[in-house]
């Protein structure tokens, strides 16, 4: 398949021109307005997984591909918009609307009704360094990203940047969106004095950037009140409303390399469901995480060992045609 893109045009009015040409697909009515930053053909709440088929992932130099999840077949391939390696790619909420960046800058794509990408065009801000995991509200306005001395927040729209310093004690990593406000993050110690504060924090993106980001925050599931048997968490993502936060945890002896997708809640910190059962993990280990939930997050679908589909906390094996990372995560390789 010949890859797909469409040429990034530089002026306003040939972008809005260009995203004119595809609104009789996308069904939004205002969108030409603004180019970007209103997703189409948004996924209702409590839909189920099968209604969000199309993943975007990228394995190597040569660019992206759109695959449907539940066939395993290749949609399209998306080369790079300015000829460099695509670094990073994250979802919006309406599984239609994704963005990548490369060395140089933001992209957003906008696949079709059968997944099939509509355009892609330059959006502002200055992307994180090669590698970093990002995550994008679910209007794709704002993406955010941890920088290494704290966790930075950008508006696709005007390139305005908000940051929060973490200072010499801990690292953030594994930033995921509740609403277009608050922003959930993994807090992982590097000294004595950060270790009360391990775990998953909430962030109010709003708030002072004078206020480091530990003040700024607060603690949602504590690493230090972990049930008996779990040792560690990885890889959170908090469901759309808020209310949960669904993460890969460490269980069992401390040689044993065994996980399970555990399911807690944001507002008490308490464990409520182990929603994929332990398995072992060993050498490199593989993802084990959740790759998608829907905007009401009573339904995610999940990859920890074998993948397969969670309503409520039942949980049924399904083939989800998911690439082999070889390492415990997707991001910031695969969006769904």
């Amino acid at each position: 398949m010949r890859p797909y893109i469409l040429r990034v045009l530089s002026f306003p009015a040939a972008a809005v021109a260009l995203l004119a040409l595809a609104l009789p697909e996308a069904g939004s009515a205002g969108a030409a307005a603004s180019p970007g930053w209103q997703p189409a053909l948004p996924v209702a709440a409590g839909a189920p997984a099968s209604s969000a088929p199309y993943y975007v992932w990228y394995g190597g130099p040569g660019g992206a591909s759109v695959v449907n999840g539940f066939t395993g077949r290749t949609v399209a391939a998306v080369a790079s918009p300015d000829r460099t390696q695509i670094l990073g790619i994250a979802a919006a909420r309406d599984d239609r609307t994704f963005v990548l960046y490369t060395s140089h800058r933001f992209y957003e794509l906008r696949l079709g009704r059968s997944g099939k990408p509509q355009w892609q065009a330059a959006v502002a801000g200055t992307p994180p360094p090669a590698g970093t995991s990002f995550a994008v509200s679910p209007d794709a306005r704002l993406a955010a990203y941890p920088t290494g001395t704290g966790v930075t927040v950008v508006s696709l729209a005007t390139g305005a940047t908000r940051s929060w310093a973490s200072g010499p004690d801990g690292d953030i990593t594994d930033p995921s969106w509740a609403g277009d406000r608050y922003l959930a993050f993994q807090w992982q110690p590097l000294t004595g004095r950060g270790k009360a504060a391990a775990g998953i924090r909430l962030l109010d993106t709003r708030t002072s950037t004078s206020r480091p980001v530990l003040a700024a925050s607060r603690l949602i599931v504590s690493a230090g009140k972990l049930p008996a048997g779990l040792r560690g968490l990885f890889n959170p993502v908090i469901t759309p409303d808020g209310s949960k936060v669904v993460t890969a945890a460490w269980t069992g002896p401390a040689g044993s390399l065994t996980a399970e997708i555990a399911e807690f809640s944001a507002r008490t910190g308490r464990l409520l469901a182990v929603l994929l059962p332990p398995v072992g993990m060993p050498g490199h280990g593989f993802p084990c995480t959740a790759v998608w939930t829907d905007p009401s997050g009573a339904h995610l679908m999940a990859f920890c060992g074998i993948s397969g589909i969670v309503n409520g906390t039942r949980f049924t094996a399904v083939n989800l045609h998911l690439p082999d990372t070889s390492g415990i995560t997707f991001s910031p390789f695969l969006a769904w």
